[in-house]
């Protein structure tokens, strides 16, 4: 199949896929630094399809923070590009990435966070779940066409954004943890979105794979950089206080019901999100 186009001599035949583009998605994630101290920013170009992602090697990629271009750097053969940056003042700071023009791939800008704290705030650790009203049933059957990538999330526990917001103004930087899979892209931008619209304190994302290992490596991961502030992790599992105790951090468990009450004695139980100010 050709495409014809016009010129001065007469009509011209090129082939379709010359003339298309793969169509892509840029996807930046968050980062955490200090000030003074460089930090690795990332994005990745992907093609996706109904069940499987591709990432699209040798694209340039031009990174900006707070709307000003910080350098350009090229996707690998998995998509993704990486670009060392050192952040000054303390704060929230917008990432933008833009795929540079080219004849081959197009692909709309992506966002993210720059979230540049001091290590003298501590920082509290929130299991997304502990956020969310558990299930009262089992959940339906989904009606077709399935919305893949999408989570069905439920709706935020009573009080949990305001508690939030008030421990994150007066004394913590938050950090949520999704425990569904780091790899899930589509259900990191959800998560976001969930938590802006229940107005949600503002927070670094982190996305981890199911397991008591994944959650220890990244508080292992973030001392080693230097974030010693780690303080204290609300969440709903024995799993999950295990982990945090056996680091040296409190741990706030609001077990989904009367019988998940065989936690570790040095968790602290609660029944609302407003009795936690008093556990931390």
């Amino acid at each position: 199949m050709a495409v014809v186009a016009l010129s001065a001599s007469g009509p011209i035949c090129t082939p379709a896929s010359a003339a298309e583009k793969v169509a892509a998605k840029l996807w930046v994630a968050d980062a955490l630094a200090m000030p003074g101290r460089p930090v690795r920013l990332e994005a990745r170009l992907l093609r996706t399809g109904l069940f499987s992602q591709q990432g699209l090697g040798g694209e340039r990629i031009e990174f900006h923070v707070d709307g000003r271009s910080i350098g350009t750097a090229l996707t690998g053969g998995d998509g993704r590009a990486f670009l060392e940056h050192t952040p000054r003042m303390r704060g929230r700071h917008e990432i933008r990435a833009v795929l540079s023009p080219n004849p081959r791939v197009t692909s709309p800008e992506g966002t993210a966070t720059l979230w540049c704290w001091e290590r003298r705030r501590p920082i509290l650790l929130v299991d997304v779940e502990a956020v969310t009203e558990p299930p009262k049933s089992p959940l339906p059957l989904p009606s077709l066409p399935l919305d893949f990538g999408k989570a069905n999330r439920g709706k935020p526990e009573p009080n949990a954004a305001q508690e939030l917001k008030r421990l994150s103004e007066f004394f913590y930087n938050v950090i949520y943890l999704s425990r569904s899979g780091s790899e899930d892209l589509a259900q990191l931008q959800e998560i976001r979105a969930w938590l802006l619209d229940h107005q949600f304190p503002a927070g670094l994302v982190i996305m981890l794979r199911p397991g008591a290992e994944t959650l220890a490596q990244k508080i292992d991961e973030m001392r080693a950089e230097g974030w010693d502030n780690l303080h204290a992790g609300i969440g709903r599992t024995r799993e999950f206080a295990e982990v945090l105790l056996a680091h040296r951090m409190g741990a706030v468990i609001l077990p989904p019901s009367e019988k998940d009450l065989d936690l570790p004695r040095k968790a602290k139980v609660v029944k609302t999100w407003k009795e936690i100010r008093k556990k931390l």
